[in-house]
């Protein structure tokens, strides 16, 4: 007869309060649109195939399979695919995590080749508990992030807190990510206050404390940006660049453009084309 038999030390085990919100999971089809955006949650990206890369802020991130990337609230990032070696992966919303860093930007990347099976059933059982719906899913979806987190948390560098989600501004993210989906529509200060319940004096305070610009100018910031891509990817006129875009004329967005990137759209467009 073989037994064996192994006690739980005698320690105090963390407490695990932090909440899954989603998951989602992705694959690059040529019917992407690349835009900047941010959450006020925590994400966790896992590639289960294909090669890309991430934008976050300033910074360029080679993405490959088995690559864990973990990125923090407020931290504005994109990815983009390689059409010849499509990206193929889960993303999971978490809230009330935070990631410690050494770097000014809250974000980290890990190599799960070493765990890769258990970190993919961790994702695969989620997708499919909340996509089944049964009895208790929510509660196992929890268990299976809380697994997840400490799978990730075996690396060396890569540790978490737990963070107060009562004290981030949801409304002025719910702005936030508005604008990022809708600033080729005509938006105002009051129609933002509006779709957030907020007086617009209250959302402008708030929004510029949170992204140290105001909602205004975060909108021509996306609009300008959306403007830079049709610009070096089309051939489409200013005209219809800005009514594509948002502004209210074409003279308008040129000289908003102007100011921005000190240089006119068509000069910007003969800048960045072959």
């Amino acid at each position: 007869m073989s037994n064996r038999k192994f006690n739980l030390e005698n320690t105090v085990l963390p407490q695990i309060s932090f909440r899954l919100l989603s998951i989602s999971a992705s694959k690059y089809e040529n019917d992407w649109e690349s835009f900047p955006h941010s959450h006020y949650f925590t994400e966790i990206f896992f590639v289960k195939s294909g090669t890309g890369h991430m934008q976050i802020e300033n910074e360029s991130i080679p993405l490959e399979a088995n690559n864990l990337v973990l990125i923090g609230a407020q931290v504005l990032h994109t990815e983009f695919s390689n059409p010849s070696d499509p990206l193929d992966y889960y993303v999971l919303g978490v809230e009330g995590l935070k990631i410690n860093t050494d770097r000014p930007v809250e974000y980290s990347v890990v190599d799960a080749s070493s765990s890769f099976p258990e970190v993919r059933q961790c994702f695969e059982s989620i997708l499919w508990e909340m996509h089944n719906r049964s009895d208790g899913y929510a509660e196992v979806c929890q268990h299976y992030l809380a697994i997840l987190v400490l799978l990730i948390c075996r690396k060396d560098h890569v540790s978490y807190e737990l963070v107060d989600t009562q004290n981030s501004s949801r409304e002025c993210h719910k702005v936030k990510r508005y604008i990022e989906t809708n600033y080729h529509d005509k938006i105002t200060l009051d129609s933002l206050a509006e779709n957030c319940n907020l007086t617009k004096y209250y959302l402008s305070h708030k929004f510029t404390e949170l992204y140290r610009k105001s909602p205004i100018a975060y909108l021509t910031e996306i609009r300008i940006a959306a403007a830079k891509d049709l610009l070096k990817t089309t051939s489409y006129s200013i005209e219809e660049i800005a009514s594509a875009t948002g502004f209210s004329s074409s003279s308008y967005f040129s000289q908003t453009f102007q100011k921005f990137c000190r240089m006119s759209p068509q000069q910007y467009r003969k800048s960045h084309t072959a």
